[in-house]
């Protein structure tokens, strides 16, 4: 350190350049003139003095080293705190392009299916009337069972839509409100079950319009075949292995016997439509003779542990 110091020619280096020669001259001065005493009179030691100012130099150059490392770490410490602010700055720019992109998309699918909804549902039944209406002979029960069902597809879309905050509850609760009046009007009294379920962290609007879908189609089902006058729907949570359990059971006629291992041959497309959404879900479906010797359709929930 000293030796560059020197090198350095700094105000500093000079002082000690001139302390150290100081501190030479004056143990030569004390070795001859008052060790061995040359001369004709005795001198006055001069080392101790000169090795003072030679070390008080040599700590203000320590000082001055120190100073200008704690600067040197100080400057890194800021530039480094400009380049981190910079790439957050970046990040956070990345980021936000990337949430844009996810919520373009997100809207985009949410658009695709709303389309293909109106499509698959509204729009089916849009056909089947304008092909009672261009066949000129109009059964009125027919037309109006086609503009009900139209109307259940609207309002179970619009409900797919609305805040739930991931209650199931709330869901069920919504598909009775719309169902009701057409249960009422034909006569066929329903029980409901379903206590409190808890609420599900992963709710989304194709979920459950899934649901709402299975349930409808349940009805219709019964409404169309079954001959019922009692329907009782139950709902409950917890139980292994399924997390979500909701049965509709019927008091109607049931399955032929020759569709206890195939229900879709007797109900058509109906049941294998429910089979796919449910299957869309992670749930399991079965359509099964009730207790009462009319049609089950129980959904099978399944929820991983500390979902609920």
């Amino acid at each position: 350190m000293i030796h560059d110091y020197i090198r350095s020619r700094r105000p500093l280096a000079r002082a000690l350049a001139l302390a150290g020669t100081a501190a030479i001259a004056c143990g030569i001065h004390d070795l001859f003139l008052v060790r061995i005493g040359i001369g004709a009179l005795a001198s006055y030691p001069l080392m101790p003095h000169s090795v003072f100012f030679f070390v008080l130099i040599l700590a203000g150059i320590v000082v001055d080293r120190y100073s200008k490392s704690i600067l040197a770490v100080q400057e890194l410490n800021a530039s480094l705190a400009e380049r981190i602010a910079e790439r957050e700055k970046q990040l956070t720019e990345v980021f936000a392009v990337l949430h844009r992109q996810r919520e373009e998309q997100a809207l985009f699918l949410e658009r695709q299916r709303i389309m293909r909804e109106l499509h698959d549902g509204i729009g089916s039944q849009l056909v089947g009337m304008l092909n009672l209406v261009e066949q000129k002979i109009i059964d009125p029960a027919q037309l109006s069972e086609h503009l009900q069902i139209a109307l259940d597809e609207m309002r179970i879309a619009v409900d797919s839509l609305q805040p739930i905050e991931n209650d199931l509850t709330v869901v069920l609760a919504n598909l009775r409100y719309r169902l009701q009046p057409r249960l009422v009007a034909a006569g066929l009294g329903v029980v409901w079950d379903v206590p409190n379920i808890p609420a599900l962290p992963r709710l989304p609007p194709q979920a459950i319009l899934h649901l709402q879908r299975i349930v409808l189609e349940a009805f219709t089902n019964i409404l169309k075949h079954a001959r019922a006058t009692r329907v009782a729907v139950t709902a409950h949570c917890g139980g292994v292995p399924y997390g979500v359990r909701i049965d509709i059971a019927d008091d109607g006629v049931g399955l032929p016997k020759s569709a206890d291992s195939n229900p879709e041959q007797h109900f058509g497309h109906g049941i294998a439509n429910m089979h796919a959404r449910a299957t869309a879900i992670g749930a399991a479906l079965r359509v099964f003779r009730s207790g009462s010797g009319g049609t089950c359709v129980s959904l099978e929930w399944p929820i991983p542990p500390g979902e609920t």
